[in-house]
Formats: structure tokens, sequence, C-alpha cells
């Protein structure tokens, strides 16, 4: 499997195929979930804080931040980007990909002159 993520994201960097990670991008644009209540999701914060007293005012303020961020939007209610926050996550873990890769690079050359010579 790990191969196979190797040749994906290779193929994703090559400078030829710059287009298709621009491509896959404007495809997962339009990916969005299901708007939910302020409410709702006031009540569902609280919850899974364990707090009983979130204030209104605090979700709206954590929401104008993951709109400015483009995470969500607040039209109909709050909804999740997920097409921008998948796209977010692929560049990221390529370039985790690229740093592994190095890394490693740099590893199996300090260990190759940690060596004793014969």
């Amino acid at each position: 499997m790990k191969s196979e993520l190797d040749k994906a994201f290779s193929r994703l960097k090559d400078p030829r195929m710059s287009a298709s990670l621009t491509m896959l991008h404007s495809l997962l644009h339009s990916l969005k979930g299901d708007p939910e209540s302020p409410g709702t999701v006031k009540d569902r914060v609280a919850k899974m804080a364990g707090q009983r007293d979130i204030s209104k005012q605090s979700i709206t303020n954590v929401a104008r931040r993951l709109e400015e961020l483009n995470f969500i939007e607040r039209k109909e209610g709050y909804s999740v980007n997920y097409g921008y926050l998948i796209s977010v996550l692929l560049d990221t873990v390529i370039h985790l990909n690229e740093s592994l890769k190095d890394l490693e690079d740099e590893v199996a050359s300090l260990k190759s002159l940690m060596k004793p010579t014969s």
C-alpha cells in the first residue's frame, strides 16, 4: 500500500502532472456538508466539550475564524467545505511524504558515514 501511495504522490508532484492536482482540487471544491443550525452546532460542541455553558458568541467567533480559513460556510447555517479540507489535507500529506523521503535519505547517508571501513 505504501509503495502505491508513494507512486501516486510522486506522479502528482511531477511538474508535467501539475494540472492533475489542480483539476483534483477543482473537482473537490464543490463538496460541501449539509448546513446545520448554529443552535444545533452549539449544543453538540457543548456536549463534546463536556460543558453546558458555551456561549452563542463563542461559537459565532469560532465559526467566523473557520470561515476566514475557508473550512466552513455560514450562509444557511454552518456547513463544512469538505472539498477544501480534503485539498488541504492532500497537500499536507504530499509535503510530509517529501519531508519523510528527505529524512530517510539523510539517515541512510549518516548510517553509511558511520560504518567502519575495513
